[in-house]
């Protein structure tokens, strides 16, 4: 009996004091909560812990980022069913829309999350951001009236304010709100219907805006066109009219050459002639006129002279010599 006793004690310590292995992957943080000291220690990820399973416990916490999608489409959503959030809005319109929140654990928070929380990563999204989410982000869009949430701008700064909003909640739990983000949205079918009709009108109004672009960059693209033919038409003409003038000018400078040359010559003739009758009209006059009758007459015999009761023969060398020229040319011989 008693070596029955100390086998079972010792089986019962063999057994207390076997370890087996505990492991964390990249993405997870584990918490070992021992029985005895009731203490807890966090795991860090992407190792292997070996402890006693009978007086430990152990679980494990996705710290990477997860997605709480709630959408108006059961195949979209987290539930297999019609999950999106409805609200309203300040001017008493009922909203639909898909929300998805982006949240993560704190690794430093998952022994407390595990003690007043959930045990593991999916229990705590159901237990805890699930209702969070659904509370906060409906009070953040309440905000608006109708006409504000259909205006994007407005609706991404309401996504803002709801991310604010549902992190300072979710704080105390451990968990990081990352982003709320805001999808696929409707109204009550009658105020849907003048939704869509005035999305109709707008994308009407961006059709006729870009067919207007349109025409205004085509008649630009004309106008471009035409000013360049334009332009090289008036650059073409510029180059006729500059040769045009240095032709003119060219022509000019030569009738003013050839008018200068003129006036030139007919000037040194009229100087010519001008001394020569200033000449005439001196004492030299008429020795000046004697010596030209000689050198016209010199070799030349004057036989006769006509007369209007017929021809005489006269002497035309006696008729000279009477006339004094023979005697002044006789005269000037010997000067020479």
């Amino acid at each position: 009996m008693k070596k029955t006793l100390i086998a079972l004690s010792a089986a019962a310590i063999a057994t207390l004091a076997a370890c087996t292995p505990h492991t964390t992957a990249a993405t997870e943080v584990g918490v070992q909560f021992n029985k005895i000291t009731r203490s807890t220690e966090v795991a860090q990820p992407g190792a292997t812990y070996f402890f006693a399973p009978i007086i430990n416990d152990w679980t494990v916490f996705d710290v990477s980022t997860q997605n709480l999608v709630m959408s108006r489409k059961a195949e979209g959503g987290d539930r297999l069913e019609k999950d999106d959030l409805r609200f309203k809005t300040r001017d008493g319109n009922d909203i639909e829309t898909d929300v998805t929140i982006r949240w993560r654990i704190d690794p430093s928070q998952a022994a407390k999350i595990w003690e007043q929380s959930a045990p593991s990563t999916r229990t705590l999204k159901e237990r805890v951001v699930r209702p969070q989410a659904r509370t906060y982000v409906r009070d953040a869009l309440n905000r608006l009236d109708s006409e504000e949430y259909y205006n994007p701008d407005l609706r991404f700064r309401a996504a803002s304010e709801a991310t604010k909003l549902l992190a300072a909640h979710l704080q105390p739990f451990g968990i990081i709100v990352e982003q709320v983000i805001l999808g696929d949205f409707s109204f009550k079918p009658d105020y849907q219907t003048l939704i869509n009709r005035r999305k109709e009108a707008e994308k009407n109004a961006e059709k006729l805006e870009a067919e207007i672009l349109a025409t205004l960059e085509s008649n630009k693209a004309n106008l471009q066109q035409k000013i360049a033919e334009l332009t090289e038409q008036l650059t073409r003409s510029q180059g006729e009219l500059e040769q045009a003038k240095k032709a003119a000018d060219a022509y000019l400078v030569r009738r003013q050459q050839e008018a200068q040359a003129v006036i030139a010559e007919k000037t040194a003739v009229a100087e010519g002639v001008r001394k020569e009758r200033a000449a005439l009209n001196g004492s030299a006059g008429d020795a000046y006129v004697s010596l030209q009758l000689i050198d016209a007459l010199q070799k030349k015999e004057i036989r006769q002279i006509p007369k209007l009761n017929g021809n005489v023969i006269i002497d035309g060398n006696k008729l000279l010599e009477q006339l004094g020229v023979i005697k002044y040319q006789q005269q000037q011989e010997p000067k020479q």
